[in-house]
């Protein structure tokens, strides 16, 4: 992890993250997977990179029994890789439910512009919580139902101060149901 101030606006150019795990489990984080390194000792590293400025808020560790779909979407910038990280016993309803998201991201696009971190791609991850705007990282876990769109424009707008931050938030909502 990045050395971090405790202020929103506080934002390394980039990050990598190295993550060991349980040889049986999985790793998802923000950016993209650089190599998986497998140990002698029942253990295996995932090194996630981040290549655009982002802000602790938004960084995440996911550590679960994934499998892994996806798909490359035609978006306004060239192919975005869209990938989806969901937990084995999800995986039927999650194949079914994420055909939604080509049809999600051109409306996004058309609306607010491109999405801002093609190089880092786009992720949907599975958790057992109700999920989070993380960068380039969605956790989803609200019943199929959270983390469009204060992913799309909530954290490309880094909040200088904690009300901007729950203002974001906010607005997110306004937008999802408008």
């Amino acid at each position: 992890m990045a050395p971090c101030k405790d202020h929103p606006a506080d934002e390394p150019d980039s990050m990598l993250m190295s993550i060991n795990v349980p040889v049986h489990l999985t790793d998802v984080s923000n950016g993209r997977l650089r190599r998986i390194d497998d140990h002698y000792d029942g253990t295996r590293t995932f090194h996630w990179f981040v290549s655009n400025p982002i802000n602790h808020y938004g960084v995440n560790i996911n550590i679960g029994d994934y499998v892994h779909f996806g798909e490359v979407y035609k978006g306004e910038k060239g192919p975005l890789d869209c990938d989806y990280w969901v937990l084995r016993e999800n995986l039927e309803k999650a194949r079914v439910h994420f055909k939604d998201v080509p049809r999600m991201l051109a409306a996004f696009e058309h609306w607010f512009g491109p999405y801002p971190f093609y190089e880092d791609s786009y992720k949907l991850v599975d958790v057992p919580y109700s999920g989070m705007e993380h960068q380039s990282s969605v956790t989803y876990g609200n019943g199929y139902q959270n983390g469009y769109g204060e992913h799309w424009r909530g954290v490309l707008c880094t909040a200088t101060h904690r009300q901007m931050a729950a203002d974001q938030s906010q607005w997110s909502g306004f937008r999802s149901c408008s």
